[in-house]
């Protein structure tokens, strides 16, 4: 069967096999305009999700999620902030249990806000000055990550006007470790993402750079951070100045066992496919071809077949039916963006997340253009091509304090890979989560599987496995394992 083919606006669109389908979730709810940072988690220990949208021009919300019905809650947990708010990330820094949120502004005459979770998300409390992270700059991506592999979680903050920062944690209370790690990258960031590329047992991170800026992939040794992105052939330039990157995210794409990176760019976007010694952008031969103005991205499985899928954020300010862009990953990459989402898509923000707990992602966007779409909720609808399963991925007191680890999915009793996914750590921009990791398995494969996850800590890389897992036991919740290291 021949393939219908259609270019608009530079994009090669394919008509796929399999079709998403969406269908908006309490509409009129998520119709408020100027949704900017989008973030996912369970706030209150309740196994649903609940979502933080920050705005600009309005007050930010936090929707708590009660059996798929959401309500917002900003303001009777202390949560109301009203000014522009471009970076936001949920991490559970005290390791108390309870997820807390860190909070960036656009006035560098603003700083940040370390909104401390009091318990089950019942009241919120700033706590950023006696902490120690009262940071000040434009705010961009945030990350709660263990770059130390000590057991808690630090605080990376990427900046648009000055050198981004990193804190350790000691105990609770924030040192700025940036001068002496060497990760005060000075270029204009944006975007960044942790893991392990290198698979030394200690987290890597890429900084996407903007105004012809190089990107930098700062490669960790023994906490010293060095600049390898021009090496590993990720830097982006030569590049003009109106152009740079935006929103880099990352998922095995092509299931071979390591994990690829695509950035959305002002200008070419590209898809690095990781070889182990070195990346190499396939962008153009595997399908997506984006020329425009990429600025956000997410990977996810929404058809269940084992192979992520990809979510592209393009905005050009002034043009608020920018098309968005959406990638079904097979052979190649087909275009497939149901019209539903075409006059209420992203600009800023873009999450899959699994709000309703039937086993299939749904997807969140946020527009913060005044005559755009709105924030809105997508339920999906279409078929699986196989089932699923949540992996929470938590330390030995069961909190969530391991993000970049590696979860991946095997027939049971082999190394049969039939799918992976990162514990997240900042993928996209004005974008993150703290929520299991989903993996689709195709209805290919009926059987068991083992689930393998990888932890980092004391600068080893640690296995943890459950084998015989049946994925029809789990509809409705998650699978957790506590990693011992």
């Amino acid at each position: 069967m021949r393939l219908a083919v259609l270019v608009i606006a530079g994009l090669l669109i394919q008509a796929p096999g399999w079709k998403p389908a969406f269908e908006p979730h309490q509409r009129e709810l998520f119709a408020a305009a100027g949704g900017q940072a989008n973030a996912w988690a369970d706030i209150d220990n309740d196994d649903d999700l609940d979502y933080f949208v920050a705005f600009r021009g309005r007050p930010n919300r936090l929707y708590r999620n009660d059996n798929g019905t959401f309500h917002d809650v900003a303001r009777e947990v202390g949560l109301i902030d009203e000014v522009e708010t471009r970076a936001a990330a949920w991490g559970d820094f005290d390791a108390d249990g309870d997820a807390d949120l860190y909070l960036g502004f656009a006035d560098p005459k603003v700083p940040s806000k370390v909104y401390r979770n009091e318990g089950r998300g019942a009241r919120f409390v700033d706590v950023a000055a006696a902490i120690g992270v009262a940071l000040s700059g434009v705010a961009r991506q945030p990350s709660w990550i263990d770059y130390d592999g000590d057991g808690d979680l630090d605080l990376f903050a990427a900046f648009r006007d000055g050198p981004n920062r990193l804190l350790r944690n000691e105990r609770g209370r924030f040192v700025d470790v940036t001068h002496a790690a060497g990760i005060g990258d000075p270029r204009k960031t944006v975007g960044a993402v942790w893991w392990d590329f290198d698979r030394d047992g200690d987290l890597d991170v890429f900084t996407a750079n903007q105004e012809g800026d190089a990107n930098g992939l700062y490669r960790q040794t023994a906490g010293i951070f060095e600049d390898v992105a021009a090496a590993f052939g990720v830097s982006g330039v030569p590049r003009p100045p109106a152009d740079g990157g935006v929103g880099p995210a990352v998922a095995d794409y092509d299931r071979d066992g390591d994990f690829d990176l695509f950035v959305a760019n002002y200008g070419p976007s590209a898809l690095f496919r990781n070889d182990g010694s070195t990346f190499v952008d396939v962008a153009a031969e595997r399908g997506i071809e984006l020329h425009g103005h990429g600025v956000t991205a997410a990977w996810g499985d929404l058809d269940n077949d084992g192979l992520p899928d990809l979510y592209v954020g393009n905005f050009i300010a002034g043009q608020p039916l920018y098309r968005d862009a959406l990638f079904i990953n097979g052979a190649r990459f087909t275009e497939a963006l149901p019209d539903v989402i075409l006059r209420s898509d992203a600009t800023h923000g873009v999450q899959f997340a699994d709000f309703d707990r039937d086993g299939r992602l749904d997807l969140a966007l946020t527009n913060n253009d005044p005559a755009g779409g709105g924030h809105p909720l997508y339920r999906n609808t279409a078929p699986s091509r196989g089932r699923s399963i949540a992996v929470d991925v938590v330390d030995p007191n069961a909190r969530r304090t391991r993000a970049g680890s590696e979860v991946r999915a095997y027939r049971a009793g082999t190394r049969q890979l039939l799918a992976a996914a990162l514990i997240d750590s900042g993928s996209g921009y004005c974008s993150q989560n703290e929520i299991p990791a989903h993996l689709g398995i195709s209805h290919a494969w009926a059987g068991a599987i083992d689930i393998e996850v990888i932890t980092l800590t004391g600068g080893r890389r640690h296995a943890s496995l459950v084998r015989n897992v049946n994925p029809s036991q789990y509809r409705e919740r998650t699978l957790r394992i506590i990693t011992t290291r």
